[in-house]
């Protein structure tokens, strides 16, 4: 592990947990297969290996320690809920038991899914506050971790409370990832083109630190509509038209739409008066 190496490390992430006594195993001692496999997920998932590292090193209160903690509080929780099913069974030779002593009760049902959900959501705060953060940075944005947040116009986990979606928000958002990616293939194909989307999509994930005023609008329009459309609200064409109108009347601001072959499809075709044409006009 590189992130998360001590059990006093962990315990500051995790609450609720009683001190071991001696001759226990530590926390960290029972959560570690869990804890290489979170670390894992996260590299595999948010952050490039070479950016996790560079985290994992960094001292603290020095520039990476913003990085740090939510990406800490990801592993964690990860870990510790994917564990939690097992924790307190074990294996006896006529099958399997549960933890017990005379003073602390074994937890209801109802408590442990409670607490799996809890942590859920802390894992979920974690990841969109991690995200957030490694926006600003042009190796995350370039990697593939990256790219799959930034593939549309929505690459932050706020989609959700945009939508009133309050629980299992991680899994939600890949849901409406997916949909929202096919809906802008189609905005693309009609109205943007695939150039100025992507521009619209660089202009998202770096939070429009560097969108004019005219495209931030533009965007936020489009967002609105996208939103609609995954709420399965009809937006009317002309919605649509009007946008393109701003787009057409300003080249230098959006040269990646006037340069795609979707323009021409907003281009009127100029009648020439020639004396071989079919209906020659004097």
């Amino acid at each position: 592990m590189k992130l998360i190496t001590s059990d006093d490390q962990l315990r500051l992430l995790i609450p609720n947990v009683l001190a071991t006594v001696e001759g226990e195993p530590t926390l960290i001692e029972k959560l570690y297969p869990y804890l290489e496999s979170a670390e894992q997920w996260a590299i595999d998932t948010f952050v490039p290996e070479a950016i996790f590292d560079e985290i994992a090193a960094a001292d603290s209160f020095g520039p990476n320690e913003r990085f740090r903690f939510p990406l800490e509080k990801l592993v964690a929780c990860h870990a510790y809920m994917t564990a939690i099913p097992s924790l307190d069974l074990i294996l006896t030779p006529n099958g399997f038991g549960i933890v017990s002593n005379q003073n602390v009760v074994p937890a209801s049902r109802e408590r442990v899914d409670a607490l799996i959900t809890s942590l859920e959501s802390q894992r979920d705060a974690a990841i969109e506050a991690l995200i957030l953060r490694l926006s600003s940075r042009s190796d995350w944005r370039e990697s593939p971790q990256g790219q799959y947040f930034a593939a549309t116009m929505f690459p932050f986990l706020n989609l959700c409370r945009r939508l009133a979606i309050r629980d299992h928000i991680w899994d939600s958002y890949q849901q409406l990832r997916e949909r929202l990616i096919k809906i802008e293939a189609v905005l693309a194909d009609t109205y943007f083109s695939h150039p100025q989307m992507e521009v619209f999509r660089s202009h998202v994930i770096t939070q429009d630190r560097t969108a004019s005023d005219l495209e931030s609008q533009v965007i936020r329009s489009l967002q609105s509509y996208e939103l609609q459309l995954l709420t399965d609200i009809q937006v009317h064409p002309q919605c649509y038209y009007d946008l393109v109108t701003i787009i057409r009347e300003h080249e230098d601001v959006f040269p990646a739409w006037h340069s795609s072959p979707v323009a021409e499809l907003f281009t009127p075709k100029v009648f020439k008066n020639t004396k071989n044409s079919s209906a020659y006009w004097f």
